[in-house]
């Protein structure tokens, strides 16, 4: 039947629905789409690279983001090891082109150079070993393919710290430390920053403060009575800008690294 979806591959046969925890981001949230349209933007900022392309999303998630790339790419394949991820994904997502896989990111059963562009989006930062993630995705790029890697800027995310301030981090980077993290598997590495433009970069100027450490805490009646019903739910990718100048700002890291 159309509508269902295959599970053979997942280790059990009902999966409870996704709900926001702050591990993931899920679209749809008015109080998650400030997070939701800063992880959008780089999805964005990767359509023109997969067009035409084979394309690796590792660690996928709800799969709003390798649906977005199917639509330009010849193939697209997200990869989770939440199996209640990958069972919504595979029941809200549906193209020719387009699977999900239940796997380990850092444990692919999948051939070497088989990819064309294979990305991670906020997702190293969550991992024990990042570098497996990283040895796994050049092992699968074909040759010239490219490894897109994302990550928050920890000196904006989590000033001041010496442990991450979301729970679900395992360990965050500074520009130097990605660059560096970067540079160890792939002889050229590029990277770029995601900023706030239009109304975020107006709202960081009059409270004197960025608004990713501001959201985490706003007082409970302007939430209420002004973020929730009209702030939140108006931003769009347009809120946010992708450069390469003054990196040390950037709210995330875009790291390409192309194989040899």
């Amino acid at each position: 039947m159309e509508d269902e979806v295959y599970t053979a591959d997942l280790p059990q046969d009902s999966y409870p629905p996704l709900v926001l925890t702050g591990e993931r981001t899920l679209p749809g949230l008015r109080e998650e789409n400030y997070w939701f349209q800063r992880h959008l933007v780089a999805y964005e900022y990767l359509l023109p690279l997969a067009r035409g392309k084979r394309v690796l999303d590792l660690g996928s998630g709800e799969g709003y983001g390798v649906d977005l790339l199917a639509g330009v790419a010849e193939e697209a394949v997200g990869v989770d090891l939440a199996p209640e991820a990958v069972y919504h994904a595979r029941k809200t997502y549906r193209r020719r082109n387009l699977r999900f896989l239940y796997m380990d990111i850092c444990s692919l059963d999948l051939e070497d150079d088989s990819f064309d562009l294979v990305c991670s989006l906020q997702v190293v930062e969550h991992l024990q070993k990042p570098e497996k993630l990283l040895q796994e995705a050049r092992r699968v790029l074909r040759r010239g393919g490219m490894c897109v890697i994302t990550t928050p800027n920890r000196l904006i995310l989590s000033p001041g710290r010496d442990t991450p301030i979301n729970p679900f981090h395992v360990r965050e980077y500074d520009l130097e430390e990605f660059r560096a993290f970067m540079e160890g598997f792939f002889p050229r590495v590029e990277v770029k920053g995601v900023f706030h433009a239009g109304r975020l970069r107006l709202h960081d100027l009059l409270v004197g403060r960025n608004f990713s450490q501001f959201c985490l805490n706003i007082p409970p009646l302007l939430q209420r009575l002004f973020y929730l019903p009209f702030f939140l739910p108006s931003l769009t990718t347009r809120c946010f800008r992708v450069s390469d100048r003054g990196l040390e700002e950037a709210l995330d890291f875009i790291g390409m690294g192309w194989k040899e």
